[in-house]
């Protein structure tokens, strides 16, 4: 039986990271198997059935935008503002467009190369992006420039959905541990040119469904997820440690978007994934 004071800390480790441009799931599966000696495989649905804290609390902290966007469904008769049924259409959007990259590499990776893979490997993929963002936010800055000006109210419905599915695509390949759903996630919907603030909501709001989901796959193809490896009170405890840590985090993270410039911001997200996965990286590699 896995200790529950080590499964406290992994929960807390889950509701710190999720929304920084790093792998939540590739930390909680370093950890889990390097400090906590998790085989792989309870790891992998570990770090999957985690996200059912922070995902709790992006809905509780969103709610009042899921509720317009679930009442953009029902019928004319009902007030439904434009902006929700962009909304609406973007997380669907970007659902479709994830289940198209992120089944086909769950499958892969849990029967082909769950054994082989380490979730250093995907942390490669999180640098490159991270390094990418930086230089954007150096070149803004040098050249003085505004890049991120769009806003989802402003956006045509055509727009939404090429800029959603684009997005979702990129999220899908977040499935695999070390890949930064976040990262991958906000970087894109900033090459978008939305602004800052847009972006991090959009990527809040369009993890959830994803979330939901990868979950029951889990529970349905990975033989029964942490309900076969943990009893029901350990469950509740990490998740609801998952939500507290993650409802705080996004609050904080949603400020720093707030006060700090496009470029800076570019260059600090960037650089707090540096400063998190590279020394982990180093350390894998040489382990």
């Amino acid at each position: 039986m896995i200790n529950m004071i080590e499964l406290i800390i992994i929960a807390i480790l889950q509701g710190l990271v999720e929304w920084l441009p790093i792998s939540s799931s590739g930390q909680v599966m370093i950890v889990s198997i390097n400090f906590f000696g998790i085989p792989a495989e309870e790891a992998f649905s570990l770090s999957i059935w985690l996200h059912l804290g922070t995902t709790i609390a992006v809905f509780l902290r969103f709610r009042t935008e899921y509720f317009r966007m679930i009442k953009s469904f029902l019928p004319n008769k009902f007030s439904v503002d434009e902006t929700d049924i962009k909304k609406r259409n973007w997380l669907i959007s970007a659902t479709i467009a994830t289940a198209i990259t992120a089944l086909p590499l769950y499958f892969l990776f849990r029967v082909i190369i769950l054994e082989e893979f380490t979730a250093s490997q995907g942390d490669i993929l999180t640098l490159i992006i991270s390094g990418l963002l930086i230089i954007t936010g150096v070149m803004l800055i040098k050249l003085n420039k505004v890049y991120g000006i769009k806003a989802i109210e402003g956006v045509s419905r055509s727009d939404v959905s090429k800029d959603s599915f684009i997005s979702g695509l990129f999220q899908g390949v977040a499935i695999l541990p070390g890949v930064s759903r976040s990262g991958f996630t906000v970087s894109t919907i900033l090459l978008e040119k939305y602004e800052q603030n847009s972006a991090l909501k959009l990527s809040f709001l369009m993890s959830v469904p994803v979330s939901l989901a990868s979950i029951v796959v889990d529970i349905v193809f990975g033989e029964g997820s942490v309900f076969g490896i943990l009893d029901p009170i350990t469950i509740i405890v990490i998740t609801a440690v998952s939500f507290i840590v993650g409802y705080l985090s996004i609050e904080a993270l949603l400020r720093v978007a707030k006060k700090v410039r496009f470029g800076h911001f570019c260059i600090l997200y960037g650089l707090v994934a540096y400063a998190i996965v590279l020394p982990v990286f180093i350390l894998n590699s040489f382990s």
